[in-house]
């Protein structure tokens, strides 16, 4: 099954470079594979992700799950179904993938960047505008590895990792805005993702077109087609 499904994800290593990841370094439980589709189930990040070809291939999928609190879907066509089937009407996020390009390096951050010690989790979570996650799930990104960004010696902004493994909770304080802070923050967790083996990747919704032309302008290559997450 994994071969099959491998297959079906190189088709486009950026679009699903979030399944790829998870089944690189061996936290999937594979569901499904076939030349319709895949299905499988993150461990660590607790969600299922899928893609499919056809609606067929989503009722096979949906009977594989026979419970579901978070789900990447890679198609949109499906995204009302799934959300009925599982009651998924907590959240919901339309959004591009950003990956890393093969065989590029990075450059050096011009900006010092350091690793947060477990004592900011409160801080960073004051400081963080997305509301969705608590102390606790700061303190694992911490221990996952989450950078800060340091200007004239104060803390400018920080960036870290879902468990997923999507780099995410990119914030920079409004002071140190449009001073390329993003853009070291952002190439320093690829820096990091690509130290441990892994693919460099995020999720930006549709919408956030600071956040989008953040990803360009640090030469993160940019998904044509929107996933969904469901909650």
């Amino acid at each position: 099954m994994e071969a099959t499904a491998l297959v079906y994800l190189r088709q486009d290593r950026v679009f699903y470079a979030d399944m790829l990841e998870s089944l690189g370094r061996g936290t999937a439980d594979l569901l499904y594979a076939a030349e319709d589709g895949v299905l499988l189930y993150e461990t660590l990040g607790e969600v299922h992700m899928m893609s499919v070809r056809t609606p067929e291939a989503a009722q096979r999928c949906f009977e594989r799950m026979t419970d579901c609190g978070l789900l990447v879907g890679h198609e949109l066509w499906y995204k009302e179904a799934a959300a009925a089937r599982y009651g998924l009407t907590a959240e919901e996020m339309v959004c591009y993938q950003a990956v890393w390009p093969e065989g590029v390096s990075p450059p050096e951050p011009q900006i010092p960047l350091q690793m947060l010690d477990p004592s900011m989790a409160a801080w960073v979570y004051d400081h963080y505008s997305h509301r969705f996650c608590d102390v606790e799930y700061i303190q694992d990104a911490i221990a996952r590895g989450m950078l800060g960004a340091y200007v004239d010696g104060k803390l400018a902004g920080f960036v870290g990792a879902h468990p997923e493994g999507s780099i995410g909770m990119l914030e920079v304080l409004p002071a140190y805005r449009r001073r390329g802070v993003g853009e070291a923050l952002l190439r320093g967790a690829v820096r990091l993702a690509l130290a441990r083996g892994s693919i460099p990747y995020g999720q930006v919704e549709q919408d956030n077109a600071a956040s989008l032309a953040l990803q360009r302008k640090a030469g993160m290559e940019m998904s044509g087609r929107r996933l969904f997450w469901l909650s």
